[in-house]
């Protein structure tokens, strides 16, 4: 007969059975999200969510006696341990929502942290087919007014005109390559020699990586990424793009991270085809 406990007498997976099973209710996570915004009484709950005072005050108790809930004067309350939980909630809503297109693309690239906070890409829309998505590159990159962070595993001629008026118009402007980014030859001949202008006028700050493994664009509180697909590499037809401050700040914290683990830039190690 097989153990259900582990060899090392661990009940970690206990406890995640534990709390799953009280998380796989819609009643309980319908009271959760709600005395998450404000404490409620039974008959408050009941009449917001639409079930009987009976059939809530039987979910309640169970989260009650999980620790989830708190109960003080008649009116329920999130526990911190509650509290603590809601905050996760996004990251298995997010998932559960993408889960088709991570089928199809890794996040073995992405250091540990970032993989905890991926609920922070919860309020984002995804932006697929290639022309869909170079359309909204380039409305993204040319509204920026103040800064423009980008992170590219390929250049195109019109994307780099764009670098190069923002610049110009005194942008503050980051780019990260790396050492697999494709350059169009056209690229090096008519774009590249503009951007060593400015970057030796210090108008454009580059850095270079060994991989890009993820496209990234920031400007003035928008954001959007392309993830790598199964072989590790970004995936153009595919992006998720937003503008609420958990996205954008995840985002810019994955530039920063690739920024700072960087080194001086040299296109010459870049892949020209």
């Amino acid at each position: 007969m097989h153990s259900s406990i582990p060899v090392d007498g661990s009940d970690e997976p206990v406890e995640a059975a534990s709390l799953f099973m009280e998380l796989a209710s819609e009643t309980r996570c319908a009271i959760i999200a709600s005395v998450a915004n404000r404490p409620a009484k039974l008959s408050t709950l009941a009449r917001e969510l639409g079930v009987t005072v009976q059939d809530v005050h039987r979910n309640a108790n169970r989260l009650l006696e999980s620790g989830i809930l708190e109960r003080r004067d008649g009116e329920f309350y999130l526990s911190e341990f509650g509290r603590a939980i809601t905050m996760q909630l996004p990251y298995f809503r997010f998932m559960k929502k993408h889960s088709r297109f991570f089928q199809e693309h890794t996040l073995a690239f992405l250091p540990d942290k970032f993989v905890h906070r991926m609920g922070a890409l919860e309020k984002c829309r995804m932006v697929e087919t290639v022309t869909v998505v170079m359309q909204d590159l380039k409305k993204l990159e040319m509204s920026a007014t103040r800064q423009l962070k980008v992170m590219v595993s390929q250049a195109w001629p019109e994307e780099g005109q764009i670098l190069i008026d923002r610049a110009r118009r005194g942008v503050e402007l980051r780019t990260i390559i790396g050492c697999n980014t494709v350059f169009p030859q056209n690229v090096m001949d008519e774009i590249i020699p503009a951007m060593a202008k400015l970057t030796s006028a210090n108008a454009i700050e580059q850095r270079m990586v060994d991989k890009v493994s993820t496209a990234l664009y920031i400007a003035d509180g928008r954001a959007a990424i392309m993830f790598p697909n199964a072989k590790g590499e970004v995936d153009m037809g595919a992006m998720l793009a937003g503008d609420s401050p958990e996205f954008v700040e995840w985002c810019t914290d994955l530039f920063d991270h690739a920024w700072l683990h960087a080194g001086p830039a040299d296109v010459r190690k870049a892949k020209i085809v």
